[in-house]
């Protein structure tokens, strides 16, 4: 079995073109008793997402089936029971992960996992990022200075191969977002995979702000 790579902030890790590799998983991981959402954005050269179902996320309406009523009652069941999808089909989210482990306990591991087909990513996406982001509510004020090794792990999806991998070491405060890496393709035309670890204030609505 090849090595799994550990990269640092800034670092990047090629997948390669020749290497017939297009079934990626990406695992977002953490140690938190907060409710913890990953995302994804599928941007152009421009830097921002060209149709609205490129914001892969729990509550998009772009999902892995169509919203039945007979089937699924409320919007709200379909969610639950459904996952986000981009607007090509090149990425499919998580369901949603809400984070009600017990910290003092210490059964606080959580996470959510994305899966990505290379072969199904349009031209004119360059660039898939991966973000985690706080969902705060009832006056709680939870940011990434509580959140315990968070990490972000690429695997080959068809044989479970880990390639590489990246632990968010960075000294956070009050930050709620979090762009924890992401899919870029190079001039050549390969992918390559790169650590990224920047975090922002204002959660999800900077993020939206940032890439639509």
């Amino acid at each position: 079995m090849a090595k799994k790579f550990d990269l640092s902030k800034g670092e990047k890790f090629s997948l390669g073109k020749g290497d017939e590799l297009s079934a990626i998983q990406v695992d977002l991981n953490w140690k938190s008793g907060a409710d913890l959402d990953a995302s994804a954005f599928l941007l152009n050269d421009d830097g921002v997402i060209s149709e609205d179902a490129d914001f892969v996320y729990y509550k998009s309406n772009n999902r892995s089936e169509a919203y039945d009523r007979a089937k699924y009652g409320s919007k709200k069941n379909w969610r639950d029971n459904t996952v986000p999808v981009s607007f090509d089909g090149s990425v499919v989210g998580s369901a949603d992960d809400l984070g009600e482990g017990d910290d003092e306990s210490g059964n606080d591991e959580a996470g959510e996992t994305m899966h990505v087909d290379l072969s199904k990513v349009r031209p004119e996406v360059t660039e898939i990022v991966f973000c985690v982001t706080i969902y705060n509510e009832g006056g709680k004020k939870t940011t990434f200075k509580d959140v315990r090794d968070p990490q972000i792990v690429i695997s080959n999806e068809e044989t479970g191969e880990e390639l590489c991998s990246y632990n968010l070491k960075e000294h956070f405060s009050s930050e709620t977002a979090v762009v924890a890496g992401a899919l870029v393709l190079n001039e050549e035309g390969d992918w390559e995979f790169e650590a990224i670890g920047k975090g922002y204030d204002g959660g999800l609505q900077t993020l939206v702000d940032m890439y639509q």
